[in-house]
């Protein structure tokens, strides 16, 4: 629970570092796993990302940070941080938008977000850590079908992912995408990661055409396919399956208040249980391994 000490203390250091007097404006909502503040020195706007006990995460978002200043005013500008306390945090500009209009169409959506990958996706990974790290684990149906279908993966094209592309992590100016934020988890892998879990999230929003609108939409700007994608499909429906129903606040914090956890499970069995309807039956090809 974010108490009045907590915020004066983050202010306060975020203060000292940057060498200026923010006060605060707002809290900024969306994710769970960090505190995100908006505050200005009377000039401009910051956004203090706070990650309880965790300073590696913070340090990793910093390495990121640098990587990304070919995407420009799309992406946040590092400004500084600190790990010296409990209370790890970063400092970035802000990137002007605000989370997707609940009635924003899912194929505006499914268009916007497949330009932005594509230009994401011509940045290096080299360096970052690499995923995936290895087959899902679990009982369920799609967990045993993501399992089969591992070998088969082309693990050789990788590129910089955010590895956590959804809409609630791009910001919005009606139904352009203006920015995308929360880069902590980039990494060095294989662009299939991020269109199965963007496709995962237009699902789970309600439209399983705007998935596929998105996959064309990406191959045609990006020049290539991915022809494993169903595989990526698979590892991305396995992975949601055992939290699904913990997503719901994230969705509540765009909006999404039809989205709690029932529909978000009934959902994703449902697509789950067409993927793996899908996969072919037999041993798996041979895979392409880096």
């Amino acid at each position: 629970m974010l108490t009045g000490s907590f915020v004066n203390h983050l202010i306060a250091e975020a203060s000292t570092e940057l060498g200026k007097r923010l006060l605060f404006l707002a809290f900024l909502e969306g994710g769970t796993h960090a505190t995100s503040i908006l505050a200005s020195d009377g000039l401009s706007d910051y956004v203090i990302r706070c990650f309880p006990e965790e300073p590696s995460t913070v340090l990793r978002e910093v390495e990121i940070l640098d990587r990304l200043h070919a995407l420009g005013d799309v992406v946040p500008r590092y400004i500084c941080h600190s790990t010296r306390s409990g209370w790890p945090f970063i400092v970035t500009t802000r990137v002007e938008g605000g989370h997707p209009d609940p009635q924003l169409s899912l194929t505006a959506i499914a268009h916007e977000m497949a330009a932005t990958l594509v230009r994401i996706h011509r940045l290096s990974g080299n360096g970052l850590r690499p995923a995936p790290e290895g087959p899902p684990s679990g009982d369920s149906p799609v967990a045993r079908a993501a399992r089969d279908a591992w070998n088969g993966l082309d693990l050789r094209d990788r590129v910089l992912t955010h590895s956590d592309y959804w809409c609630g992590n791009a910001l919005w100016s009606g139904e352009k995408l203006a920015g995308v934020v929360d880069w902590s988890g980039a990494r060095n892998a294989p662009r299939g990661v991020d269109v199965a879990w963007c496709r995962l999230d237009l699902v789970l929003l309600g439209d399983a055409s705007a998935a596929d609108l998105f996959a064309a939409e990406y191959e045609q700007l990006a020049g290539t396919t991915i022809p494993d994608l169903l595989s990526w499909d698979l590892q991305a429906a396995a992975s949601a399956y055992p939290r699904v129903e913990e997503w719901a606040p994230n969705y509540l914090g765009i909006g999404h208040t039809e989205l709690g956890p029932g529909l978000l499970r009934s959902r994703l069995e449902e697509w789950a249980a067409a993927l793996v309807s899908r996969q072919p039956v037999g041993p798996p090809r041979s895979g392409k391994r880096r």
